[in-house]
């Protein structure tokens, strides 16, 4: 039953319009690139590698995991059962022999495949147009192909830890827009405004876009200007691990808690 409800909320998801207009919002830093990239001087797979490298965590720092995709991913995944109780839809799907379990994890493993798709597909854009850019043919496609796969997931683990949070307080506001709202306003303070006091020491290592750096720097090792990222990237992955799951639990019994009238 989990497999219909996540293929069928998967399918709902793709069929939006807004899930279109955050694809193409994430497709901006691309075609930026098609017209503001260095003239080439150099080919090859190595030099072609070494670009991908710098332009995507460039990216990733400054775009797509920066402030705009936070909230990319935060609207999509506070809609997932804020929408459900907000129409009362969600007794209809309680009635149904699913455990609530299952509902948890299937809308969030739907939410998690829409952004791997929003975001991995401008990833596999701009390694297919540097390819071409760099005339690398496949062996360059396959030497940047595990970037790729490595920049995806720290895009799935990073707006995963976002998108359960901002399920969790889902359950508990209970409107998509308020639940958007709610969480973007913990992540930002979260951010930006509480590292600000005087006992915390390096309070850009608090932001979401300084621990893709450091993420990055733990494959990216071509990019030399990535080791200005200070920090564990072990440490960082059990974090948002624990974050996710941890989220998940509390959305949960929050489920089971909640009355449905």
């Amino acid at each position: 039953m989990i497999s219909v409800l996540y293929l069928n909320e998967v399918s709902r998801i793709l069929k939006t319009r807004r899930f279109k207009v955050m694809l193409a919002t994430m497709l901006l830093p691309v075609v930026v690139h098609f017209f503001t990239h260095e003239e080439v001087m150099e080919y090859g797979a190595k030099i072609l590698e070494r670009s991908f490298q710098i332009v995507t965590s460039e990216f990733m720092v400054n775009f797509w995991l920066g402030i705009i995709g936070q909230l990319v991913a935060i609207i999509l995944m506070s809609d997932l059962l804020a929408s459900e109780i907000d129409k009362g839809t969600i007794r209809l799907l309680l009635t149904k022999p699913i455990r609530k379990s299952e509902i948890v994890l299937g809308k969030f493993l739907a939410g998690i495949t829409s952004i791997a798709i929003l975001f991995g597909v401008p990833y596999l854009i701009l390694q297919i147009y540097e390819v071409l850019l760099y005339k690398a043919g496949f062996e360059g496609f396959k030497a940047t192909f595990d970037d790729v796969l490595y920049a995806t997931g720290v895009t799935l683990l990073l707006l995963g830890a976002l998108g359960s949070l901002a399920m969790l307080l889902s359950v508990i506001v209970s409107r998509p827009l308020y639940a958007s709202l709610s969480a973007f306003a913990l992540v930002f303070v979260a951010q930006f405004i509480l590292p600000q006091l005087p006992f915390f020491d390096n309070p850009e290592r608090f932001t979401l876009n300084y621990q893709v750096g450091v993420l990055l720097k733990r494959h990216f090792t071509l990019h030399t200007g990535l080791d200005a990222y200070k920090g564990d990237p072990n440490t960082t992955i059990l974090f948002f691990i624990d974050t996710i799951l941890l989220t998940l639990l509390l959305t949960l019994l929050g489920i089971y808690r909640r009355e449905y009238p």
